[in-house]
């Protein structure tokens, strides 16, 4: 299985120019970074509309660290990722009874990279690197600069019950790491994006070919375990449309959407915002299939 790697870049123009020291606090809401015009970010091939509305904290740099592909494509496809940050405060929904229990379908436990295509030299973009450590997928963001890196692994479930435990090191503020599912294919980063941050929040967005669709979120929630050296699990129930989202086996938000409607790829993923070398250890990743 071959390692296909991409790399999408967002330019913020003369403010914004890949350094955190250049971003902008000014935002009374945001600790992080703060958004500028679109009509003046947007420099490279892939546009989105100029009514577009950035609503706080951060326009996040994609960086997409695809998992094995067949067929090498292209890579120099720029584009970017806007990441919206909220302060609603939800109340967890009670657990799902349709969560399957007994032997999982598919599981991994990192013994080797061979199900994300991950070799014994890891992947290093100098942005993400991605290892395979003391039995863990380990998952670094080298810089703080909100660059998204991900993996998929090769497995494409329709309906299922998808969960994944991760085990943070040092970490603050809006580090962010999660699952991407219904990737359609290992080029492009697109899918729904489940992610935490290191203060407690939880967000479901949806990435497709016209950007960023923020689908639920950013909200706090008391289930997320915040803080440096912590282990949260999340877990996606996934039945036709219908998407269920859980943070330590207890459901957070759920959404309705038939964007991707056809099995795809799913996988974890990291966006450095606060800490330099932000660092995860995927310990585990598993799914049941559904009827």
């Amino acid at each position: 299985m071959k390692v296909k790697m991409i790399k999408k870049v967002l330019m913020f123009g003369l403010a914004l120019v890949f350094s955190a020291c250049n971003l902008p606090t000014t935002s009374s809401n945001s600790p992080d970074l703060v958004a500028t015009e679109v009509s003046q970010i947007l420099t490279l091939t892939q546009l989105i509309p100029s009514t577009a509305t950035i609503e706080a904290e951060i326009i996040s740099t994609l960086s997409l660290t695809p998992s094995p592909s067949q067929t090498p494509q292209p890579t120099n496809t720029p584009t970017f990722t806007p990441t919206i940050f909220l302060t609603n405060t939800n109340t967890p929904i009670p657990t799902d009874a349709l969560i399957p229990i007994g032997d999982p379908t598919w599981k991994e436990i990192f013994v080797n990279g061979t199900s994300f295509g991950i070799s014994s030299e890891g992947y290093d973009d100098g942005n993400t690197k991605i290892i395979i450590e003391d039995e863990t997928l380990t998952l670094i963001s080298i810089n703080s600069t909100g660059w998204r890196g991900w993996r998929l692994a090769s497995q494409k479930p329709a309906n299922y019950f998808l969960t994944a435990v991760f085990k943070i090191e040092t970490c603050s503020g809006s580090d962010q790491y999660g699952i991407i599912t219904q990737s359609p294919d290992y080029e492009n980063g697109y899918g729904y994006y489940f992610g935490l941050t290191c203060d407690g929040r939880y967000s479901i967005q949806k990435w497709n070919e016209s950007g960023l669709t923020n689908l639920d979120g950013w909200s706090s929630s008391t289930e997320i375990l915040t803080g440096d050296a912590k282990v949260n699990s999340v877990s996606i129930l996934k039945t036709g449309e219908n998407y269920k989202f859980f943070v330590n086996n207890v459901m957070v938000s759920q959404v309705n959407d038939n964007y991707f409607k056809n099995p795809g790829f799913f996988g974890p993923f990291i966006a450095g915002i606060s800490t330099p070398n932000f660092t995860v250890r995927l310990q585990e990743i598993e799914y049941w299939l559904l009827q």
